[in-house]
């Protein structure tokens, strides 16, 4: 069951996030809808590998339990993060990648909402 009125674009709300955040006149937004980026690799892509702890990178066979876990617990979290839609939106001097989805209620997915996630931040163009 939906719990909304009606349904939000989530480049529409990718937008207006945007907008708010930076205080920057919606007519001076630029929404670009970016299929050819999962957002798993945005987030989960730069960062620096967890370290094991020393009693586990002595014992091969928990260093390998070890890799394995963090593998699998990887790839969860990017399967999840890679259903996100992902636009960049520029304006007002900024420019950078969100990811957006409706968000779920008590009921469903409120199609009327859009949460957008920023990414890392990078340099412009």
């Amino acid at each position: 069951m939906l719990s909304s009125a009606g349904c939000k674009r989530l480049k529409t709300g990718a937008g207006e996030d945007f907008a708010k955040r930076y205080s920057c006149p919606e007519d001076r937004v630029e929404v670009r809808a970016r299929t050819d980026v999962k957002w798993g690799t945005v987030v989960l892509g730069g960062r620096s590998p967890e370290a094991p702890p020393a009693e586990v990178k002595d014992d091969p066979g928990r260093l390998a339990k070890w890799n394995a876990d963090r593998a699998e617990k990887d790839a969860e979290t990017r399967k999840r993060l890679d259903d996100l839609d992902v636009f960049q939106v520029s304006g007002c001097g900024h420019d950078e990648l969100v990811a957006c989805a409706h968000p779920a209620d008590g009921d469903g997915v409120a199609t009327d909402r859009v949460v957008c996630f920023q990414g890392p931040q990078r340099a412009r163009p």
